[in-house]
């Protein structure tokens, strides 16, 4: 107050200054406007997904968004930009202002991302903030339902018999299925043509038409042509079998010891992001994963509720990274 006094020229009327003295009380510093208070949210929040609509991805952050909203008391405003490996939802998030009204989805394709690419816009663990791991995908290795080969070690030895003869499908170069894939294919030693589709959708119909005979994919994408009787699954790919599966056993169990490879999805904000608004999220995604219903739901699209936080979370992802680096070097990827 004494600032603005003595900065006013002389003979102002008294009632200009207290005027100018209530302005300044009553306005929030440039910090204090920039960072939410208790009230936070106050408008939709929007989440960039860089998959496409309908992606095993997509589905999953549709089947948790709704109560997530509601628990946030604000519309949460999917905003889906594929491309790149999930690289143009992350440049568009770290470009926005980190406010807490733009956040972003990401998982297993930014683990995957530094050995497909050697120039990234971005650091993932230096300009992203991890909120929380909200589900797990299992990974499922299908073949068509008239291949002559019924359980995991079937598959090996029909490839063994005619190396190189029979093709392995994946959702195209450096995915998730195709990492995955080739380490399973080193680990058994087995050789296979691995063909890199566009998509895991037409990789799928590539299984269904016997154009390929078998492929690691998430269990969301593959799941119904399962259950219709057009695909088998052999095996799943976690550290457990899968509540919707429960009679396939996991691949370790099926003999390949020592194979884990499950997708992940979650929400992150961008560095700067405000230390309230990350605990309300994180607060709500805790809230709302609780929540049988919810759990209900989530495994009814092929996902299961994963709840990851804090540390624990980061420490997960440092893992995730050394594993993804495992499977990139088997596969002899080269940045581009």
């Amino acid at each position: 107050m004494n600032r603005i006094l003595h900065s006013l020229p002389r003979g102002v009327p008294r009632s200009v200054l207290l005027l100018a003295c209530l302005a300044e009380l009553l306005a929030p510093s440039a910090a204090q406007a920039r960072t939410p208070t208790g009230a936070y949210p106050v408008k939709p929040i929007r989440l960039v997904v860089g998959q496409e609509i309908g992606s095993a991805l997509d589905n999953a952050v549709r089947a948790i968004t709704p109560a997530l909203g509601e628990a946030l008391g604000q519309q949460i405003v999917l905003d889906n930009r594929p491309g790149v490996g999930g690289m143009i939802a992350m440049q568009i998030a770290l470009a926005a202002v980190p406010d807490g009204y733009t956040l972003v989805n990401a998982g297993s394709p930014q683990m995957i991302a530094p050995f497909l690419f050697s120039k990234l816009s971005y650091d993932f663990f230096r300009d992203f903030i991890p909120i929380a791991r909200v589900s797990v995908t299992q990974n499922v290795m299908i073949v068509p339902a008239s291949l002559n080969a019924t359980d995991v070690r079937g598959l090996i030895e029909l490839l063994k018999s005619k190396p190189g003869q029979f093709n392995m499908a994946s959702a195209g170069v450096g995915s998730a299925s195709h990492l995955a894939g080739i380490l399973f294919n080193s680990m058994t030693g087995v050789d296979a043509l691995h063909v890199p589709y566009k998509g895991g959708a037409a990789a799928i119909t590539a299984l269904l038409a016997s154009d390929a005979q078998y492929m690691i994919t998430p269990l969301a994408a593959a799941l119904g042509q399962i259950r219709a009787g057009k695909l088998r699954a052999l095996a799943v790919a976690g550290e457990g079998r899968a509540p919707q599966l429960p009679e396939v056993p996991t691949l370790h169990d099926a003999g390949v010891k020592g194979y884990r490879g499950s997708g992940w999805n979650a929400l992150f904000a961008p560095r700067g992001t405000p230390a309230a608004a990350i605990a309300r999220v994180t607060e709500a995604s805790i809230e709302v994963l609780g929540r049988p219903a919810l759990q209900e739901k989530m495994l009814s699209t092929g996902v299961e509720p994963g709840l990851l936080t804090g540390a624990e979370f980061t420490r997960f992802m440092r893992e995730e990274m050394t594993r993804f680096a495992a499977a990139a070097k088997a596969a002899n990827l080269k940045p581009e």
